[in-house]
C-alpha cells in the first residue's frame, strides 16, 4: 500500500474506504502480505502526529508488515519509472513493487492510477481492492 492509504486511514480526515481496508487487514492479519519500502514508512512518520503514528506502527507490527530498505531496489529500475514520468518517490515505490513482483499496489495516487496500464502490477484504489477481497472470500 502506498503511504496515502495509511495517511487516509490514520490521519485527521479519514477516507472511509482506507479505514475499512486497514480494519479488515488488521482483523485478517496473516491472510495478506504487506510490504513497505522505508520511503513509505518515513513519509507516514513525517505526516502523522506521534499518537496516530504509534497506532500505525502497532498496525504494521500486528499485521507482520515487511519493511525493506530502498537499497534492495536496482537503481536502473527506479530510473526506468522516472523516465515514464513518475516523480522520484513514486518511481521508487513502483520500482519496489516491480522488483518484489508485488501484484497489487493499493493507492489513491492519481499519478499511479494514470499509468496503471503500463505498470507490471495492478494499481487499485482502496474501494476497488475491498471489492477484490470480498470476491475472493
Amino acid at each position: 500500500m502506498d503511504s496515502n492509504e495509511y495517511l487516509f486511514a490514520f490521519g485527521f480526515e479519514p477516507l472511509d474506504e482506507s479505514v475499512e481496508l486497514l480494519t479488515l487487514l488488521g482483523r485478517r492479519h496473516g491472510a495478506f502480505n504487506i510490504h513497505l519500502p522505508r520511503l513509505v514508512v518515513d513519509e507516514v512518520t513525517r505526516n502523522l502526529p506521534a499518537p496516530l503514528m504509534k497506532e500505525c506502527h502497532r498496525f504494521w507490527k500486528t499485521c507482520g508488515a515487511v519493511i525493506d530498505e530502498e537499497e534492495i531496489i536496482p537503481l536502473g529500475t527506479i530510473k526506468s519509472f522516472r523516465e515514464r514520468g513518475l516523480k522520484s518517490g513514486d518511481a521508487t515505490i513502483a520500482a519496489y513493487c516491480a522488483h518484489l513482483k508485488i501484484r497489487i499496489l493499493v493507492s489513491e495516487n492519481r499519478d499511479f492510477l494514470a499509468l496503471t496500464k503500463s505498470l507490471p502490477f495492478r494499481v487499485l484504489k482502496s474501494a476497488e481492492f475491498l471489492k477484490v477481497i470480498s470476491r475472493s472470500t
